[in-house]
């Protein structure tokens, strides 16, 4: 039986007992009852974990891919559980969150990159492309990737129907490329939330990659029900995220100093370079979103942070566009 068909012939055991919450309802399954897993919706094209030793091999020959993005988001923050629900803006949050990302973060990223040389993805929110062009079209110059994602940052494609998705997919695609000039090869989700369909819907529309899943810590590929393949860059976000470096703990927010920040990186960085070497070569995810961490008290984090990885010569920065050609070719085509 082939991997792929396990979740359409194993049946569930034991019983189901649960209580479904829906808008005040409730629907009561009892317990006595069995049925089959949900099939896993995709054909998937990885290179099996005791096999990637000796096989997996980066560009530079490195035992690491650091591939760094920014986003450039502005969020709704809508009430999606109930589309009756009235909803009326919080300018205070958007001015924090969103605001402060094209006034101050992103410029503040860029000039951290630029310091040390780094390419990355930039992930904005479709629409933003129309309100900050200028913004989109130098870091475009710089060499950086211009990602398309959905046009509103707080609609995700699973609260979409199969034409709203498609035609979401096909706005954002158009603004990046009527605004920067070139037509974009990435796409993540807001939330790096797709539906059962984004995949295809991708493929179709000729993508090469998308950052959605979670389901390996290399990249792997997915081939639609139309025979086209495109790129999984997982979305691993619990390591190298500010996140992560500067967490939430209950009302205080990045309650974390400077110095323990950086060694919260360090460590992470230190461990996928050392399994990198034990293992296979490895691709260590490192988010930045410029509301959260580009303020004056956080920027030095991501200073010292570059600084120690570019001790590292083996270490490949890369791009997501540069990682899923690169996997693409040298792992999908055989």
């Amino acid at each position: 039986m082939k991997r792929r068909h396990f979740f359409q012939t194993i049946a569930a055991a034991g019983a189901v007992a649960a209580v479904v919450q829906r808008g005040g309802s409730q629907t009561r399954l009892e317990g006595g009852t069995s049925g089959q897993w949900p099939s896993w919706p995709f054909e998937e094209i990885r290179i099996p974990y005791r096999e990637r030793a000796g096989k997996i091999r980066w560009p530079n020959g490195g035992p690491l891919c650091v591939h760094v993005y920014v986003t450039a988001e502005w969020n709704t923050n809508r009430p999606l559980a109930d589309a009756n629900v009235r909803f009326r803006r919080d300018l205070s949050l958007e001015s924090e969150q969103d605001q402060y990302t094209f006034t101050v973060g992103v410029w503040r990223a860029v000039k951290l990159l630029d310091q040390f040389d780094i390419k990355a993805s930039i992930f904005p929110s479709s629409g933003m492309l129309e309100a900050y062009g200028d913004l989109f079209r130098e870091l475009h110059a710089k060499g950086h990737e211009i990602v398309a994602r959905s046009f509103d940052q707080g609609v995700p494609p699973p609260h979409l129907s199969p034409e709203m998705e498609r035609a979401d997919i096909e706005r954002a695609t158009n603004l990046v490329e009527r605004v920067v000039g070139e037509r974009p090869v990435g796409w993540i989700s807001p939330g790096a939330k797709c539906s059962d369909k984004t995949p295809e819907y991708l493929a179709d529309a000729g993508y090469q990659w998308f950052g959605d899943l979670k389901g390996d810590d290399l990249p792997y590929g997915i081939r639609t029900p139309n025979g086209k393949k495109i790129v999984v860059i997982p979305h691993r976000t619990m390591t190298s995220n500010d996140y992560a470096i500067f967490p939430e703990t209950g009302s205080l927010k990045g309650f974390r100093s400077g110095q323990e920040a950086f060694e919260f990186v360090k460590d992470s960085f230190d461990s996928y370079y050392e399994l990198g070497k034990e293992e296979y070569p490895g691709a260590l995810t490192y988010g930045i979103h410029p509301m959260r961490s580009c303020i004056p008290d956080r920027i030095k984090v991501h200073q010292r942070a570059f600084e120690y990885m570019r001790r590292f010569q083996d270490v490949w920065f890369a791009r997501y566009a540069d990682m899923a050609d690169h996997w693409m070719k040298s792992y999908m085509n055989g």
